[in-house]
């Protein structure tokens, strides 16, 4: 009787814990659903311009924390009550609202004063404070918590170097004690800076050893000089050898100048011919700062687009055999070139569902007519040292290479496309490098080629991504294993990704996608079946900054055994390649329907 009651508490305690498990994870799909509602809110305009939606956003994360107020994700729902509070202040400029913000931060850091969070909010509530109520003695006592509270926290720097701009202006004093404490903090080596510049854009990477505070500043033309933008690395530190200034021939870019510029300041100006909009936004693992600068560089004589390490601008040739084939594949499939007297008598669903390839050595007639496309880069994903998905013998920065100068080699021999490829050997490019090669050569479209790879080797399929923010948990996973880094890493890059994509090309990828994505479900299943895992959207590193339409293809999962043979076959990927091509000129050709429907 004893065992049978002992087995009785052990059944009673999995039980309870099972339920406690269900509990939280349905917790967690709530929190996650109430920030995707956020995201929504940020990213639709219609949507968010409207305060009760709002409200609405803010109820979800009051419910959440109201019915689990001592629950994991209780500090969050209320600092995010705060954030939605102030965006909304931000966009219909009531008082209720920052006040209302100013409160939540205020509880986070009351009630929850030891999580990850306090700091954070004691934070934000001494910007509102400094910025929106002028009150710098209320933002001095709460950048104060922070120094005096949290001088292991993430917000540390920052509030020690706002309590330092007080006391310049004469606001406040700072102790000889917070002094002696920021001369013997940690400080962070920043790094020689990397750059790609042409005459309309630049994109410089500042690098550091680890996640650092900076803040930026544009500063107004004056007497002989022009506009110039500078960042500073607080606390961090340059050695000598990399404080001398990098001249730069060519390009928007003038010149690059690094320097110590306090004891625990380092500050990188950049001096441009003309500033017309600058985005800077921050990447980890490794920590790096990404300047996108755009403007004008004054004419003096014809200039040339300058990157630095790309000479990569040649298509290898197709072996024999491989041309046999191609030339066999182009017979079967071609037709007549189509004039523009008959292309405007074609039917409208004619015309956007076209999948027919132009004929050999013949220009598109969106190319023809002057419209849209002439330069596209393609992006093999991974090389070097980052080998991507592994299994089954075979590396991802292997085959995806292989595919992709067999699209390169389609869309320059069979439709006339000028084409360049980020990499044509097995060499490791960082993320945002890439896409500032696509932004320098001015392509009009980017097209990054990776495969899939899942734990579960049962699960197969394709599916095609663009930019944006992650609507669900298997495109945040996809999106961690692309960028290589945490689905940590990924949430945090939604936030990023709300401000920084208001003028990206959002519209035109998603369509861009869903043409590729299309091409290569149906053209694959004719041999190959497959299972189509549709287009989907997440946030990539790779295509952060494109100033083109730019998409992701993920053609099928090496971890899958049958799809693994599938990938290193020579006639899966040339029909791979035939359709992406399709699917690219698929897109151009609805391009030129809408043009000559205007």
């Amino acid at each position: 009787m004893a065992l049978m009651l002992f087995h009785g508490t052990i059944a009673y305690g999995m039980d309870s814990t099972n339920k406690a498990n269900r509990q939280q994870t349905l917790i967690e799909k709530d929190y996650k659903a109430a920030k995707d509602f956020y995201y929504q809110l940020e990213r639709e305009q219609e949507l968010g311009q409207d305060r009760k939606n709002w409200l609405k956003g803010v109820r979800k994360f009051r419910k959440i924390y109201l019915e689990h107020t001592k629950g994991p994700l209780a500090p969050s729902s209320l600092y995010m009550m705060g954030r939605m509070q102030y965006k909304m202040f931000q966009r219909f400029h009531l008082s209720i609202d920052l006040e209302d913000s100013l409160g939540y931060f205020n509880d986070v850091a009351t009630i929850f004063p030891g999580k990850s969070l306090a700091d954070d909010a004691i934070f934000n509530a001494a910007e509102i404070y400094l910025n929106d109520k002028k009150k710098d003695t209320l933002a001095a006592e709460q950048y104060l918590k922070i120094v005096q509270h949290f001088p292991k926290g993430d917000k540390y720097s920052q509030a020690l170097n706002r309590l330092e701009k007080l006391q310049e202006n004469g606001k406040i004093q700072i102790s000889n004690h917070l002094k002696t404490n920021k001369k013997n903090n940690k400080l962070v080596n920043v790094l020689p800076v990397k750059y790609w510049s042409s005459d309309e854009y630049t994109r410089i990477v500042i690098r550091a050893s680890a996640p650092v505070h900076y803040s930026s500043e544009l500063l107004e033309e004056t007497t002989g000089q022009p506009r110039r933008l500078y960042i500073d690395f607080s606390p961090s530190y340059i050695p000598p050898k990399y404080r001398s200034p990098v001249p730069i021939e060519d390009g928007l870019l003038k010149q690059i100048r690094t320097g110590q510029f306090s004891d625990s300041t380092v500050r990188v100006v950049l001096d441009i011919e003309s500033i017309s909009d600058y985005k800077i936004f921050s990447l980890s693992d490794p920590f790096r700062v990404v300047i996108d600068v755009h403007g004008n560089k004054k004419k003096t004589h014809s200039s040339q687009t300058t990157i630095t390490a790309f000479k990569q601008k040649s298509v290898p040739a197709l072996t024999t055999s491989e041309k046999r084939k191609q030339g066999k594949a182009k017979t079967e499939s071609s037709h007549p070139f189509i004039s523009l007297q008959d292309y405007k008598k074609r039917k409208p669903s004619d015309k956007a569902a076209s999948t027919l390839p132009l004929p050999p050595k013949k220009y598109s007639l969106a190319q023809q007519l002057g419209l849209g496309v002439r330069k596209i880069v393609i992006d093999p994903g991974h090389g070097g040292k980052d080998p991507g998905a592994i299994a089954h013998g075979l590396k991802e920065k292997n085959i995806v290479l292989a595919i992709s100068k067999r699209l390169a080699n389609v869309l320059e021999a069979t439709y006339g496309y000028d084409v360049s490829l980020t990499r044509t050997k097995d060499v490791y490019i960082p993320l945002e490098e890439r896409t500032a090669i696509a932004n320098t050569l001015k392509a009009d479209l980017f097209i990054s080629i990776h495969v899939n790879a899942h734990q579960d080797m049962s699960i197969s399929g394709t599916e095609t991504y663009f930019l944006n923010l992650a609507t669900n948990a298997e495109a945040m996973r996809v999106a961690a294993l692309e960028n290589a880094t945490s689905t940590h890493n990924i949430g945090e890059m939604q936030d990023i990704l709300s401000s920084l994509m208001q003028n990206s090309k959002i519209n035109e990828s998603s369509r861009l996608a869903e043409y590729v994505h299309s091409n290569l479900i149906s053209g694959l299943n004719a041999k190959y079946p497959t299972r189509d895992l549709g287009v989907k959207q997440a946030p990539f590193y790779v295509l952060i900054g494109a100033e083109m339409p730019a998409v992701l293809a993920e053609i099928a999962f090496l971890s899958n055994p049958n799809e693994a043979k599938l990938l290193n076959s020579t006639d899966f990927q040339n029909k791979v390649a035939q359709q992406i091509a399709t699917g690219v000129v698929s897109y151009i050709d609805h391009h030129t329907t809408a043009a000559l429907q205007l």
